[in-house]
C-alpha cells in the first residue's frame, strides 16, 4: 500500500491478533514451525470446502502452477511443449509455465466474462499442445463445461489458476473442483490470506503426492530425488494465518459483494463504460472490481480518468497492461503474424477500482461519483 492515498487500492484482510496468538504460541513452543499440524489442518479444511479429495499446501500459487506442470505434467507428457492460456492474465502464469519448460500459447478471451474463451483454446490445440490453462479472471469464473469439452477432445488435461477463486461460487458452491488441478493464491490482495502461499486443490491421488514430494526438493522421504524439485513449503505461520483467515470466508466476500453491488449501482448506466459479465448462476469473488472505459462515448480516456482518481487520492490499476503476450519476457512466444484484439482492447480499456477491507458501500459510491462527476472537487 502506497502511503498518502485516501483510499488506497487494496488493504489485507486479515483476522485479528487475539484470533492467531493461541495457535501462533503453540507452534512456536513446539518448535514445529513447517510440516506441521497447522498445515494439515488447513489442507483438510480447504479441501472440504472445495469439495475435492487432495489440497496441497505451497509457499505461493505460483509455486503451485509451476509445481504441477514441472513434477506432474512433464514427467506424464514429456513429449509435448505446450500450454494454451490466456495473455490477459497475470504475468506469473506464463511465467511458471516457461519455468517448467513449456512453451505458452497465448489466445483471446470473452469480451465480456474476460476469462479465456473456449473457441479460442480449441482452435490452439496442436499435437504439441500438453495441457490448457484457464483463470477464474478478476473472481468471475471460467466457462468449466465448455473447457472440459474442449480438453476432452483433444485429449490432454485442464489446469486452472484460481488465484482469484477463493470466495467465487457456481450454483451457491465454491470454485475448484474440476479440471485436473485448481491452483489457488493465498496472498495479501486474496479473500484468503496466509501472507503468501498457495492451494493446489486435485481429485488425483498421484498429482498430490507429486506435488508433496516436488514442494520438499523432490526428496521423496528416504533423502532420494526422482523428480527435481524446489523448496515450495507452506510455514505453519502462514498455514495459522490461512486458516483464520478461511474461516472468515464468507463474511468477507459478502463485504466485497457489497461494495461491487454499490459500485455497479453508481456506473452501470454511464455511457462508455463498461462491467465484466459474471455469468447467470455464478457470484465473483470480486478479488478485483474492474470496469472498462470506452474514451469516445465516455469522453475520457481510461488513462485521463486514473490521473482523476489519483489527484483525489483514489488508487487503481491498469490490469493487464501490457498483456502477456506483449512483455518482453514472453513476446518471443507469440507466433509473428498472430494478433489478439480482444486481449490488446482490454488491456488498454481496463480500470480496476479499490476493494477488500476498507471499501465499504459508501467508500465505493464515493469512488464511483468521483468518475461520474468528471471533475475532482
Amino acid at each position: 500500500m502506497t502511503a498518502g492515498w485516501r483510499v488506497p487500492f487494496v488493504r489485507p484482510d486479515v483476522p485479528a491478533y487475539a484470533e492467531l496468538s493461541g495457535a501462533i504460541e503453540r507452534a512456536v513452543s513446539s518448535g514445529m514451525l513447517t510440516k506441521g499440524p497447522e498445515l494439515a489442518a488447513l489442507e483438510a479444511e480447504a479441501a472440504a470446502l472445495i469439495g475435492v479429495r487432495h489440497v496441497v499446501g505451497v509457499s505461493s500459487c505460483t509455486i503451485g502452477v509451476a509445481l504441477v506442470l514441472k513434477a506432474f505434467l512433464r514427467e506424464a507428457r514429456p513429449d509435448r511443449t505446450e500450454i494454451i492460456l490466456p495473455s490477459f492474465n497475470f504475468l506469473a502464469a506464463p511465467g511458471a509455465v516457461v519455468w517448467a519448460g513449456f512453451r505458452p500459447v497465448f489466445v483471446e478471451v470473452d469480451p465480456h466474462t474476460f476469462t479465456i474463451d473456449p473457441a479460442a483454446a480449441a482452435a490452439a490445440v496442436t499435437p504439441e499442445t500438453a495441457a490448457i490453462m484457464a483463470c477464474h479472471t478478476f473472481g468471475c469464473p471460467c466457462d468449466m463445461p465448455a473447457l472440459e469439452a474442449v480438453a476432452a477432445r483433444a485429449g490432454v488435461p485442464l489446469l486452472v489458476d484460481a488465484a482469484h477463486g477463493l470466495g467465487t461460487q457456481v450454483r451457491g458452491r465454491q470454485v475448484g473442483s474440476g479440471g485436473l488441478a485448481q491452483i489457488f493464491s493465498l496472498s495479501p490482495t486474496k479473500l484468503v490470506v496466509a501472507g503468501e502461499g498457495g492451494l493446489v486443490a486435485t481429485d488425483d491421488a498421484s498429482l498430490a503426492e507429486a506435488v508433496r514430494v516436488a514442494r520438499e526438493y523432490g526428496n521423496d522421504g528416504h533423502y532420494g530425488c526422482a523428480v527435481a524439485g524446489l523448496n515450495g513449503r507452506l510455514p505453519e505461520l502462514s498455514a495459522i494465518l490461512a486458516r483464520a483467515s478461511l474461516a472468515r470466508l464468507p463474511e468477507v466476500a459478502a463485504r466485497r459483494r457489497a461494495a461491487a453491488e454499490a459500485y455497479v449501482a453508481e456506473l452501470a448506466d454511464l455511457p462508455g463504460i463498461g462491467l465484466q459479465l459474471i455469468p447467470p448462476g455464478a457470484t465473483s469473488s470480486w478479488k478485483d472490481f474492474v470496469l472498462t472505459i470506452d474514451a469516445e462515448r465516455f469522453g475520457e480516456s481510461r488513462d485521463a480518468v486514473r490521473r482523476r482518481l489519483a489527484d483525489a487520492g483514489v488508487d487503481t490499476r491498469a490490469y493487464y497492461d501490457p498483456p502477456c503476450h506483449q512483455m518482453e519476457a514472453f513476446r518471443g512466444f507469440a507466433d509473428p503474424g498472430s494478433r489478439l484484439p480482444t486481449t490488446d482492447h482490454l488491456a488498454a480499456a481496463v480500470l480496476a477500482l479499490p476493494i477488500g477491507a476498507h471499501v465499504t458501500p459508501d467508500a465505493a459510491r464515493s469512488v464511483a461519483r468521483l468518475i461520474r462527476d468528471r471533475h475532482i472537487p
